[in-house]
Protein backbone atom coordinates (compact mmCIF):
# COMPACT_ATOMS: atom_id res chain seq x y z
CA UNK A 1 0.00 0.00 0.00
CA UNK A 2 1.30 2.80 -1.01
CA UNK A 3 2.32 5.93 2.14
CA UNK A 4 -0.26 9.11 2.50
CA UNK A 5 1.36 11.98 0.80
CA UNK A 6 1.61 14.59 3.85
CA UNK A 7 2.15 18.07 4.18
CA UNK A 8 5.37 17.51 5.47
CA UNK A 9 6.56 15.50 2.40
CA UNK A 10 5.32 18.46 -0.09
CA UNK A 11 6.95 20.85 1.72
CA UNK A 12 10.26 18.57 1.51
CA UNK A 13 9.44 18.43 -2.31
CA UNK A 14 8.62 21.77 -2.86
CA UNK A 15 12.36 22.66 -0.58
CA UNK A 16 13.97 20.24 -3.31
CA UNK A 17 12.84 21.71 -6.23
CA UNK A 18 13.27 25.56 -5.16
CA UNK A 19 17.44 24.79 -3.95
CA UNK A 20 17.47 23.09 -7.57
CA UNK A 21 16.25 25.61 -9.34
CA UNK A 22 18.18 28.07 -7.71
CA UNK A 23 21.55 25.64 -8.20
CA UNK A 24 20.79 25.95 -12.25
CA UNK A 25 19.38 29.47 -12.67
CA UNK A 26 22.41 30.70 -11.10
CA UNK A 27 24.94 28.48 -13.12
CA UNK A 28 23.20 29.50 -16.10
CA UNK A 29 23.06 33.06 -15.59
CA UNK A 30 26.90 32.34 -14.37
CA UNK A 31 29.89 32.93 -17.26
CA UNK A 32 31.81 30.42 -15.68
CA UNK A 33 29.28 27.87 -14.16
CA UNK A 34 28.87 26.33 -11.06
CA UNK A 35 30.61 22.94 -10.69
CA UNK A 36 29.70 20.05 -8.12
CA UNK A 37 31.91 17.23 -8.24
CA UNK A 38 29.81 14.98 -5.56
CA UNK A 39 29.09 11.94 -4.02
CA UNK A 40 32.09 12.01 -2.37
CA UNK A 41 34.62 8.89 -2.49
CA UNK A 42 38.20 8.19 -2.31
CA UNK A 43 39.80 6.33 -5.04
CA UNK A 44 42.60 4.72 -2.98
CA UNK A 45 42.72 2.19 0.34
CA UNK A 46 45.64 2.57 1.47
CA UNK A 47 45.48 3.52 5.38
CA UNK A 48 47.86 6.54 6.31
CA UNK A 49 51.18 5.66 7.58
CA UNK A 50 50.87 5.12 11.70
CA UNK A 51 54.30 7.32 12.18
CA UNK A 52 52.61 9.91 10.47
CA UNK A 53 49.37 9.49 12.31
CA UNK A 54 51.67 9.73 15.93
CA UNK A 55 53.38 13.04 14.36
CA UNK A 56 49.81 14.23 13.82
CA UNK A 57 48.57 13.64 17.13
CA UNK A 58 51.29 15.31 18.74
CA UNK A 59 51.56 18.03 16.87
CA UNK A 60 47.49 18.88 17.54
CA UNK A 61 48.39 18.11 21.31
CA UNK A 62 51.09 21.03 21.71
CA UNK A 63 49.51 23.33 19.83
CA UNK A 64 45.71 23.14 21.40
CA UNK A 65 46.73 21.48 24.45
CA UNK A 66 49.89 22.25 25.53
CA UNK A 67 49.78 25.91 24.05
CA UNK A 68 46.11 26.33 23.40
CA UNK A 69 44.77 29.93 22.21
CA UNK A 70 47.49 31.09 20.13
CA UNK A 71 46.52 35.08 19.06
CA UNK A 72 46.80 38.65 19.76
CA UNK A 73 45.55 37.87 23.47
CA UNK A 74 48.17 35.31 24.46
CA UNK A 75 51.19 36.65 22.92
CA UNK A 76 53.09 34.24 24.63
CA UNK A 77 51.68 31.32 23.27
CA UNK A 78 51.93 33.20 19.47
CA UNK A 79 55.61 33.72 19.93
CA UNK A 80 55.87 30.05 21.33
CA UNK A 81 54.05 28.26 18.06
CA UNK A 82 55.65 30.43 15.30
CA UNK A 83 59.30 29.31 16.95
CA UNK A 84 58.35 25.69 17.55
CA UNK A 85 56.71 25.68 13.64
CA UNK A 86 60.09 27.55 12.68
CA UNK A 87 62.31 24.69 14.48
CA UNK A 88 60.32 21.98 12.83
CA UNK A 89 60.40 23.49 9.03
CA UNK A 90 63.70 24.17 9.05
CA UNK A 91 64.63 20.88 10.95
CA UNK A 92 63.20 19.52 7.21
CA UNK A 93 65.41 21.32 5.09
CA UNK A 94 63.14 24.56 4.24
CA UNK A 95 64.22 28.05 4.70
CA UNK A 96 61.95 29.86 6.62
CA UNK A 97 61.02 33.87 6.70
CA UNK A 98 59.30 35.39 9.10
CA UNK A 99 57.25 38.03 7.26
CA UNK A 100 55.89 40.93 9.29
CA UNK A 101 52.10 41.33 9.55
CA UNK A 102 51.60 43.64 12.34
CA UNK A 103 54.00 44.59 15.59
CA UNK A 104 53.39 41.01 17.20
CA UNK A 105 52.19 38.21 14.30
CA UNK A 106 54.32 36.70 11.53
CA UNK A 107 53.61 34.62 8.51
CA UNK A 108 56.08 31.73 8.16
CA UNK A 109 56.84 31.16 4.69
CA UNK A 110 59.22 28.34 3.76
CA UNK A 111 61.06 27.55 0.54
CA UNK A 112 63.58 25.12 -0.93
CA UNK A 113 63.75 26.68 -4.61
CA UNK A 114 63.02 29.82 -6.31
CA UNK A 115 62.19 31.26 -9.43
CA UNK A 116 59.24 30.00 -11.72
CA UNK A 117 55.79 29.71 -10.69
CA UNK A 118 54.74 29.68 -7.15
CA UNK A 119 52.59 27.05 -5.51
CA UNK A 120 51.27 27.83 -2.30
CA UNK A 121 50.03 25.72 0.19
CA UNK A 122 49.30 27.48 3.58
CA UNK A 123 47.45 26.77 7.33
CA UNK A 124 46.80 29.72 9.54
CA UNK A 125 48.87 29.95 12.89
CA UNK A 126 46.45 31.76 15.11
CA UNK A 127 43.19 30.51 16.98
CA UNK A 128 40.36 32.23 17.81
CA UNK A 129 39.28 34.26 20.98
CA UNK A 130 38.79 31.76 23.69
CA UNK A 131 39.52 28.54 21.77
CA UNK A 132 42.45 26.59 21.40
CA UNK A 133 41.62 25.58 17.87
CA UNK A 134 42.02 21.92 17.81
CA UNK A 135 40.64 21.84 14.48
CA UNK A 136 40.79 25.32 13.53
CA UNK A 137 43.53 25.38 12.72
CA UNK A 138 45.82 23.05 14.47
CA UNK A 139 44.54 20.14 12.14
CA UNK A 140 45.86 22.39 9.13
CA UNK A 141 49.11 23.36 10.56
CA UNK A 142 49.75 19.80 11.12
CA UNK A 143 48.84 18.64 8.25
CA UNK A 144 51.21 21.13 6.56
CA UNK A 145 54.19 20.58 8.75
CA UNK A 146 53.54 16.54 7.37
CA UNK A 147 53.62 17.54 4.28
CA UNK A 148 56.93 19.26 4.75
CA UNK A 149 58.11 15.54 5.07
CA UNK A 150 57.47 14.64 1.67
CA UNK A 151 60.35 14.99 -0.58
CA UNK A 152 58.70 14.91 -3.92
CA UNK A 153 58.27 18.48 -3.07
CA UNK A 154 62.04 19.22 -3.99
CA UNK A 155 61.26 20.65 -7.26
CA UNK A 156 63.55 21.51 -9.70
CA UNK A 157 61.60 24.29 -11.60
CA UNK A 158 59.34 26.25 -9.68
CA UNK A 159 58.11 27.86 -6.21
CA UNK A 160 56.89 25.56 -3.41
CA UNK A 161 55.68 27.81 -0.74
CA UNK A 162 54.39 26.16 2.55
CA UNK A 163 53.04 29.12 4.29
CA UNK A 164 51.57 29.44 7.98
CA UNK A 165 49.41 32.35 7.92
CA UNK A 166 48.88 34.79 10.79
CA UNK A 167 45.80 36.70 12.11
CA UNK A 168 43.25 34.86 10.22
CA UNK A 169 40.64 34.96 13.07
CA UNK A 170 38.69 38.26 13.70
CA UNK A 171 39.63 40.88 14.49
CA UNK A 172 41.94 40.72 11.31
CA UNK A 173 39.84 38.32 8.83
CA UNK A 174 39.03 40.38 5.55
CA UNK A 175 41.13 43.56 7.05
CA UNK A 176 44.88 44.58 5.57
CA UNK A 177 46.06 42.89 8.68
CA UNK A 178 45.16 39.57 7.72
CA UNK A 179 48.62 37.43 7.12
CA UNK A 180 47.23 35.92 3.53
CA UNK A 181 46.32 39.32 2.31
CA UNK A 182 49.99 40.57 3.26
CA UNK A 183 51.69 37.57 2.06
CA UNK A 184 49.64 37.47 -1.20
CA UNK A 185 49.87 41.46 -2.02
CA UNK A 186 53.82 41.05 -1.35
CA UNK A 187 53.97 38.32 -4.00
CA UNK A 188 52.28 40.26 -6.36
CA UNK A 189 54.14 43.32 -5.29
CA UNK A 190 57.76 41.24 -6.43
CA UNK A 191 56.34 40.00 -10.07
CA UNK A 192 55.60 36.24 -8.70
CA UNK A 193 53.26 34.50 -11.05
CA UNK A 194 50.90 32.49 -8.75
CA UNK A 195 50.24 28.95 -10.12
CA UNK A 196 47.74 28.67 -7.55
CA UNK A 197 46.97 28.16 -3.96
CA UNK A 198 45.94 24.99 -1.43
CA UNK A 199 44.45 26.48 2.04
CA UNK A 200 43.84 23.59 4.90
CA UNK A 201 41.30 24.86 6.93
CA UNK A 202 40.45 22.89 9.74
CA UNK A 203 40.44 19.32 8.40
CA UNK A 204 40.14 17.00 11.35
CA UNK A 205 36.32 16.85 12.59
CA UNK A 206 34.50 13.84 10.79
CA UNK A 207 31.20 11.93 11.66
CA UNK A 208 29.21 9.00 10.58
CA UNK A 209 25.69 9.97 12.44
CA UNK A 210 23.00 11.32 9.58
CA UNK A 211 22.57 14.64 10.60
CA UNK A 212 26.21 15.78 10.96
CA UNK A 213 26.84 17.76 7.82
CA UNK A 214 24.39 20.79 7.31
CA UNK A 215 24.54 23.30 4.48
CA UNK A 216 23.76 26.43 3.77
CA UNK A 217 20.86 27.62 1.50
CA UNK A 218 19.20 24.16 2.38
CA UNK A 219 21.03 22.06 0.63
CA UNK A 220 20.97 19.50 2.81
CA UNK A 221 17.63 18.01 0.64
CA UNK A 222 20.63 17.17 -1.88
CA UNK A 223 23.77 16.98 -0.48
CA UNK A 224 25.21 14.09 1.66
CA UNK A 225 24.06 14.61 5.38
CA UNK A 226 26.88 12.55 7.22
CA UNK A 227 30.21 14.58 8.00
CA UNK A 228 32.60 11.88 6.89
CA UNK A 229 34.36 13.55 3.83
CA UNK A 230 36.66 16.67 2.64
CA UNK A 231 35.33 19.23 1.46
CA UNK A 232 37.22 21.13 -1.53
CA UNK A 233 35.64 24.49 -2.34
CA UNK A 234 36.50 26.91 -4.84
CA UNK A 235 35.03 30.39 -6.81
CA UNK A 236 34.24 29.84 -10.51
CA UNK A 237 37.58 30.70 -11.97
CA UNK A 238 39.12 27.94 -9.31
CA UNK A 239 36.69 25.26 -10.97
CA UNK A 240 39.90 23.82 -13.00
CA UNK A 241 42.00 23.86 -10.09
CA UNK A 242 38.82 22.16 -8.13
CA UNK A 243 38.31 19.52 -10.58
CA UNK A 244 42.46 18.73 -10.89
CA UNK A 245 42.78 18.81 -7.46
CA UNK A 246 40.44 16.62 -6.49
CA UNK A 247 41.07 13.76 -8.99
CA UNK A 248 44.63 13.86 -7.66
CA UNK A 249 44.01 13.81 -4.15
CA UNK A 250 41.05 11.05 -4.23
CA UNK A 251 43.95 8.89 -6.23
CA UNK A 252 46.52 8.95 -3.06
CA UNK A 253 44.01 9.38 0.05
CA UNK A 254 41.85 6.93 1.71
CA UNK A 255 39.30 9.93 2.78
CA UNK A 256 36.51 10.47 1.05
CA UNK A 257 36.68 13.99 -1.03
CA UNK A 258 33.79 15.40 -2.41
CA UNK A 259 34.10 19.76 -3.70
CA UNK A 260 32.43 22.67 -5.98
CA UNK A 261 33.18 25.73 -7.58
CA UNK A 262 30.48 28.61 -6.79
CA UNK A 263 30.68 32.03 -6.41
CA UNK A 264 32.06 33.53 -3.50
CA UNK A 265 29.10 35.65 -2.60
CA UNK A 266 27.55 32.70 -0.88
CA UNK A 267 27.91 33.16 2.47
CA UNK A 268 30.92 30.42 4.00
CA UNK A 269 32.75 30.49 0.43
CA UNK A 270 35.36 33.01 1.00
CA UNK A 271 35.67 32.27 4.98
CA UNK A 272 39.17 31.59 5.12
CA UNK A 273 42.74 32.38 3.55
CA UNK A 274 42.12 31.13 0.07
CA UNK A 275 39.94 34.18 -1.00
CA UNK A 276 42.69 36.38 -1.20
CA UNK A 277 44.53 34.92 -3.87
CA UNK A 278 41.18 35.12 -5.43
CA UNK A 279 41.22 39.00 -4.56
CA UNK A 280 44.67 38.95 -6.16
CA UNK A 281 43.23 36.94 -9.64
CA UNK A 282 45.04 33.09 -8.56
CA UNK A 283 42.88 30.10 -8.62
CA UNK A 284 42.74 29.16 -4.87
CA UNK A 285 41.05 26.02 -3.10
CA UNK A 286 39.71 25.61 0.99
CA UNK A 287 40.39 22.04 1.90
CA UNK A 288 38.13 22.01 4.68
CA UNK A 289 35.87 19.63 7.21
CA UNK A 290 33.52 23.07 6.80
CA UNK A 291 33.66 23.36 10.86
CA UNK A 292 30.79 25.81 10.74
CA UNK A 293 28.35 23.85 9.06
CA UNK A 294 29.67 20.29 11.27
CA UNK A 295 32.00 20.65 13.98
CA UNK A 296 29.86 21.74 17.36
CA UNK A 297 33.31 22.92 18.75
CA UNK A 298 33.93 25.54 16.29
CA UNK A 299 35.23 28.71 17.92
CA UNK A 300 34.22 27.02 21.15
CA UNK A 301 36.66 26.39 24.18
CA UNK A 302 35.86 22.86 23.84
CA UNK A 303 38.04 22.67 20.21
CA UNK A 304 40.34 20.08 22.06
CA UNK A 305 42.52 17.37 20.68
CA UNK A 306 40.31 15.02 21.45
CA UNK A 307 37.26 16.18 19.36
CA UNK A 308 39.89 15.44 16.32
CA UNK A 309 40.62 12.32 14.38
CA UNK A 310 44.67 12.34 13.85
CA UNK A 311 44.24 9.06 11.53
CA UNK A 312 42.22 11.04 9.24
CA UNK A 313 44.22 14.32 9.30
CA UNK A 314 47.41 12.02 8.21
CA UNK A 315 45.09 10.88 5.21
CA UNK A 316 44.97 14.08 4.28
CA UNK A 317 49.04 14.66 3.58
CA UNK A 318 48.86 12.13 0.63
CA UNK A 319 46.31 13.39 -1.23
CA UNK A 320 47.11 17.14 -0.89
CA UNK A 321 50.80 15.76 -1.81
CA UNK A 322 49.52 14.39 -5.45
CA UNK A 323 47.90 17.74 -5.90
CA UNK A 324 51.18 19.93 -5.16
CA UNK A 325 52.93 17.44 -7.87
CA UNK A 326 50.67 17.79 -10.21
CA UNK A 327 50.48 21.48 -9.87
Amino acid sequence: MAAPVTRSMIRTLWLGLAILVFIVGSALASPARITLHFPPRADSDRPPDPASVARVAADIEFLAATLGERNHHRPYELRQAEAWATDRLQSLGWRVEAQPVDDLAHNLVATRTSGGEVVVVGAHLDTALGTPGADDNASGVAALLELARDPGLAVREGEIHLVLFANEEPPYFQTDEMGSRVYARALVARGAAIRGAVVLESVGYYSEESGSQRWPLGLGALLPRTGNFLMFVGNPGSSGLVQDSLRRFRSASSLPAAGAAIPGSIQGVDWSDHAEFWRVGSPAVMVTDMPPNRNPHYHEPTDLPGTVSAERVAAVVPGIAAVVRGM
